[in-house]
């Protein structure tokens, strides 16, 4: 923790100085990137009513657009719209004679606002830490269930209950590196993080989070 809060430090202080390069201020942004990501504790992490087995799903997809304005030469608030996946899966138990598994996609939109802080300011490159808050909504969800036969069907069972959270916020930290194609074009690597604020069911006695890589473009205006 002490070396993290060191680095950190560092780039605070290398952020102050002057690299010859025009001033930021005022300049408008706008981006799209996407990428992949990977829940922590988002599924059932207790077997439930029925005794079905959650477990971590796959890696899932997530894309969004934002729009953003240096108000200062060093920071910007970011507004970001996204579309992401969120996914686990169940093992069905010996009641129910025939089924093996089912793998559960989710479908979110997100509404996050971010505050870029400028570390490093190059001719070719720039550096952001951003922190910021996230808010989640479910709009829609895939079931598909793999039986012992070999087959599978995107059917919904009465069994199958809705195990997860409707809405959620939270908080998130990324870094940006952004490399500068021309005055106007340049492509981003955002790797984060996400914690969220509520379980990914009451039962739970661990919040969820997710990390994620993304990469985008951004023109600037």
């Amino acid at each position: 923790m002490n070396k993290t809060i060191s680095v950190f430090v560092i780039f605070m202080l290398i952020s102050l100085l002057n690299f010859g390069q025009e001033s930021e201020k005022s300049k408008v942004y706008f981006g799209f990137n996407a990428g992949i990501g990977q829940m922590s504790n988002g599924y059932r992490l207790t077997p439930d009513k029925y005794d079905f087995l959650y477990s971590e799903g796959d890696l899932h997809f997530s894309a969004g657009t934002y729009f953003s304005v240096f108000v200062t030469e060093r920071f910007r608030p970011r507004l970001e719209f996204r579309y992401s996946e969120m996914k686990y899966q169940f093992n069905w138990s010996d009641t129910y004679s025939g089924f093996d598994k089912t793998d559960t996609k989710l479908n979110a939109l997100n509404l996050n606002l971010n505050f870029d802080f400028l570390l490093l300011n190059g001719n070719k490159f720039q550096l952001f830490a951003s922190p910021g808050f996230i808010s989640e909504f479910i709009v829609g969800d895939q079931s598909r269930t793999y039986k012992t036969d070999g087959t599978n069907t995107l059917n919904k069972y009465t069994v199958i209950t809705d195990q997860y959270p409707d809405a959620n916020t939270g908080a998130n930290f990324s870094v940006i590196v952004k490399y500068k194609l021309n005055k106007y074009l340049g492509f981003t690597l955002t790797p984060g993080y996400n914690y969220y604020f509520k379980e990914f069911v009451s039962d739970n006695d661990k919040k969820y989070s997710k990390s994620f890589l993304n990469f985008g473009i951004e023109y600037t205006f």
